[in-house]
């Protein structure tokens, strides 16, 4: 056997034995193969589930925008906007940041501060909205002025996002405090038979992390 017959076999060897020792490291740790899954799955910062658990208001330099209203029975809503969870792209490039417009819920006569309580939480995301077509249109008819053009939900034909990428990065920034009006406005668009923001179940996560960590 001459010398590149040998390194051939060599390598084929190599390649053999990484083969099977990967799919041994992954058949031996089904719980770490589960724990990425959930981790992927998951839709908020960690820190947020903790916040949330733990009833405590989200403040710091995080944050983007913050509106406070008073309701009738003497209870206040404090929207903030901030951002959201780090992605990555399979070569492992970090992709466009996220944004989540957060409500906080606090009881009359609570301070507003991090200590809370807080009573609710809702988690929306902030840079993105679902759209229900009505018949007989198309996803590529709304677009807004800043240049953002609603597209198709993949196997959907009257389901569409319009995903809000120039819109958040106006010369004058982001005008996140218009962005109700913004949906509401989008409710009357002649192609729109509904607009919304998109919910995140964050309760339904934070069971799920709870769920995992014990394995």
């Amino acid at each position: 056997m001459g010398q590149r017959e040998r390194f051939i076999l060599f390598l084929v060897g190599a390649l053999l034995g990484v083969g099977i020792l990967w799919g041994l490291n992954n058949k031996g740790n089904p719980a770490k193969e589960q724990h990425r899954r959930v981790r992927e799955s998951l839709n908020l910062p960690g820190m947020m589930y903790d916040y949330a658990v733990t009833q405590k208001g989200f403040y710091g330099h995080y944050v983007k925008y913050e509106n406070v209203t008073r309701q009738p029975d003497g209870s206040q809503l404090r929207s903030v906007v901030t951002g959201g969870r780090r992605r990555y792209a399979p070569d492992g490039r970090e992709l466009p940041e996220e944004y989540l417009w957060i409500t906080e819920t606090y009881a009359a006569g609570t301070p507003l501060a991090e200590a809370g309580p807080v009573i609710a939480y809702d988690f929306v995301y902030a840079d993105r909205i679902a759209l229900r077509l009505k018949p007989g249109h198309q996803a590529a008819e709304i677009v807004l002025p800043a240049g953002d053009v609603a597209v198709l939900v993949a196997g959907k034909t009257d389901q569409a996002v319009l995903n809000l990428t120039k819109w958040q990065h106006l010369p004058t920034d982001a005008p996140w405090g218009k962005l109700p009006e913004l949906v509401r406005g989008l409710n009357q668009h002649a192609a729109v038979a509904s607009a919304e923001l998109i919910r995140i179940d964050w309760k339904a996560e934070a069971d799920l992390i709870k769920a995992n960590s014990k394995q």
